[in-house]
């Protein structure tokens, strides 16, 4: 499913679910929504075998942390920031320490 399929899935059925709350009682849901998005934002994703990782991706999904949106750290996936043009260097530094690296695109077929 493509990154727009998601937001456009993410925003009709949040939009669905807050036409079902009365409107005086909308700021509720909102501000969970937005809670669990800052809280996203300050806190660390636990280890992917971590009990918490589980609840910390619901979070990350009440927050509407998904597909554009989604953030590089994520339980059991680190990231490492390099410059743009040591971007080969960093590849070649990775794959001979023996690690595969994760792409984003799909991979094709052998």
């Amino acid at each position: 499913m493509n990154n727009l399929a998601k937001i456009s899935a993410a925003t009709g059925s949040l939009a669905l679910f807050l036409d079902l709350v009365p409107s005086q009682y909308a700021i509720y849901p909102a501000a969970v929504i937005v809670l669990c998005a800052v809280l996203r934002a300050l806190i660390q994703p636990p280890e992917a075998s971590s009990r918490w990782a589980g609840a910390y991706q619901i979070m990350s999904a009440i927050g509407a942390n998904l597909g554009w949106a989604l953030p590089r750290l994520r339980p059991g996936i680190s990231a490492v920031d390099v410059l743009r043009e040591d971007k080969e260097a960093a590849k070649l530094a990775v794959a001979s320490a023996g690690i595969a690296p994760l792409s984003s695109k799909p991979s094709s077929p052998a």
